[in-house]
């Protein structure tokens, strides 16, 4: 029988999940369809309720899921087929191609000063992030390996200048490209790890549980919505929490992105695009991370005026309410209602909020320099695919995973050996993704006992 166990997310849940599933001496394979590690979390500027460095804590996870003997690490990888057998299952995976060699690359950033093209960063575009198109997904990226993207392999980035985009003959036909800069640089350095003829690579494994991990991401508010995507100035949460990362495209320097100066009155909208049209539920963290972004703005700059737009509070954690009146004590306005007109001056690219005085009756117009939108938490994109390889319910409504008796049976699903935790669920936060990593953990490390009991009856 297999003592393995799949775990699908490598966000901090399926991280947390990893550790305690291989420190009970079973073989984990950590997949994530992405080129690192870390998940979401990876790219916060602090947690809440305490404020602590949120890399700095995840970060030495990830190290140590890395150099664990019982774990295998399984980037840009995703399940293609789930065969059930009588103690577990026969998986196959998918791990593309990164057009790197991992066990030769050193991250040396050699490739990365030879390409000659900048892309907007899928985070940070929006705040003026870039990366190149080969590069390392982050500074504290697990595996912390280069990795090239697949438009410039394929060709759609000519327009752009991808300096193999005049080639016609096909990368996987030549196995020494004169042309590529990254080659070139790579191979001067010695290392000779990139390499364009790399093909998708189909795995198989027998496992004998499955951790359902595939987190949660920010959602992104629609086009026209208090001038999102038109007004510079108006940017989501999450652009506000790399504007505040040291890690960031600005170093942690909050800045405009129209003007790069420094926003003195900023405004927070809360449950953006909440509602029949929009997300059909509450995303639960919003009001604290808005808290921790107002507190963190004025430990920048004491002098800002922050101010909240919200409809109910929603403190619901221990040490919650009271970091809400934290925020409230410095000075933080916090406004009943939600404003229901933004226009931009041109020139100065302002803007100015129209909402409803609900204690006066009246309408008020304030003009702010930066609008941040609190656009809520949706599920990852691949959660109805994976629903159907696992044979697993999800929510058509939410887009979540369901479990069939969360009384009873809680973090189980429709197929026995299946078990969820963290943003798989639910919009969550930190702490509750980590205490449901470690339960589900349990109920996959317990389940060979009890098959093994089946079995032996």
């Amino acid at each position: 029988m297999s003592d393995s166990v799949l775990i699908v997310g490598g966000g901090i849940a399926g991280i947390t999940a990893a550790l305690n599933v291989a420190d009970y001496g079973r073989h984990v394979y950590l997949v994530d369809d992405t080129p690192s590690i870390g998940g979401t979390m990876a790219r916060l500027d602090k947690t809440f309720p305490t404020n602590d460095c949120s890399i700095c804590i995840e970060a030495p996870k990830m190290y140590e899921v890395n150099t664990h003997p019982n774990i295998e690490i399984l980037t840009n990888t995703e399940i293609r087929k789930v065969t059930q057998t009588d103690d577990g299952f026969t998986i196959r995976l998918l791990k593309k191609a990164k057009y790197v060699d991992e066990e030769k690359c050193t991250a040396c950033g050699k490739c990365v000063e030879a390409c000659p093209v900048s892309v907007p960063d899928e985070i940070d575009g929006k705040i003026g992030g870039t990366r190149k198109l080969i590069s390392v997904a982050f500074p504290q990226a697990v595996p912390n390996k280069n990795y090239l993207d697949i438009r410039c392999r394929n060709g759609s980035m000519r327009s752009e200048g991808a300096c193999i985009g005049e080639c016609v003959v096909d990368c996987s036909q030549c196995r020494e490209c004169p042309i590529a800069h990254c080659v070139k640089a790579c191979n001067n350095e010695g290392k000779f790890a990139v390499v364009l003829w790399q093909k998708d690579e189909n795995i198989d494994i027998d496992v004998q549980s499955v951790i359902v991990a595939t987190g949660i991401k920010s959602h992104e508010p629609p086009e026209g919505l208090y001038g999102y995507d038109v007004f510079p100035n108006v940017i989501t949460y999450m652009h506000f929490e790399r504007l505040m990362n040291a890690g960031g495209p600005t170093e942690g320097d909050i800045i405009r992105p129209s003007d790069k100066q420094h926003p003195h009155r900023i405004a927070w909208i809360q449950c953006v695009d909440r509602g029949d049209k929009g997300l059909p539920y509450c995303s639960k963290v919003c009001c604290m991370v808005a808290a921790k972004q107002t507190i963190i703005t004025k430990e920048h700059d004491p002098s800002a005026e922050c101010t909240v737009f919200y409809n109910n509070m929603t403190s619901y954690g221990k040490g919650f309410e009271e970091f809400y009146q934290k925020a409230s004590g410095l000075g933080v306005r916090y406004i009943i209602g939600r404003p229901f007109d933004v226009t931009e001056d041109p020139e100065t690219h302002n803007l100015t909020l129209r909402y409803e005085d609900i204690i006066n009756g009246t309408i008020v117009e304030e003009e702010f320099d930066l609008v941040v939108l609190s656009s809520g938490l949706e599920p990852n994109d691949r959660n109805k695919r994976v629903a159907k390889t696992l044979k697993i319910d999800v929510d058509e409504r939410t887009g979540f995973f369901t479990e069939p008796d969360p009384l009873f049976s809680p973090l189980e699903t429709a197929t026995p050996g299946v078990f969820l935790c963290g943003g798989a669920t639910s919009p969550i936060d930190i702490s509750e993704s980590v205490v449901q990593a470690t339960a589900a953990s349990m109920k996959a490390v317990a389940r060979r006992v009890r098959v093994a009991e089946e079995v032996a009856v």
